[in-house]
């Protein structure tokens, strides 16, 4: 597994890089945070970001890929925009071409029926991504992902 996907679209959604992290050390992976700007059609043909803090999140994402960088991994940050596609399948699109071994995301916690109505990114990337997903709940810990270190080699 050569690459971790990890998808942030604000502070929530950080609850993500811990798994990411943890993967990445597993498999001595590169992480691509990837983020996706939903674009809404506005006045005069422009088009304008869906969250009014788009500049602060942009911003808090080059800290995170920084603070990556700074702790010994191989991080990246991919950004794509959109008015018409959907979040998850850019998403997987970015999987698919830096042939991630895994995507992880956290979700906001819907129910199945609201993460429907709303077009929960999650569960359509559930559908649409080339490799596994790991999801993140809201009730998942930190501690969740530090594996278990064998002290001696496992043999063959």
């Amino acid at each position: 597994m050569e690459t971790i996907i990890v998808a942030l679209d604000g502070p929530e959604s950080e609850r993500a890089l811990p798994a990411a992290q943890e993967l990445a050390t597993q498999f001595m992976s590169r992480i691509v945070v990837v983020h996706v700007n939903q674009l809404v059609p506005g006045a005069r043909g422009g088009r304008f970001a869906v969250h009014a803090d788009e500049d602060a999140r942009l911003a808090r994402l080059h800290e995170i890929v920084a603070k990556l960088r700074a702790d010994g991994f191989e991080a990246d940050l991919e950004l794509a925009a959109t008015s018409l596609g959907h979040p998850a399948s850019i998403i997987a699109r970015k999987a698919k071409e830096h042939r991630a071994g895994a995507i992880v995301i956290a979700t906001r916690g819907h129910n199945p029926v609201m993460g429907v109505l709303s077009s929960s990114v999650t569960q359509r990337l559930l559908h649409d991504a080339p490799c596994p997903v790991m999801v993140i709940t809201p009730s998942t810990t930190r501690e969740t992902f530090h594996a278990i270190r064998r002290q001696e080699p496992v043999a063959a």
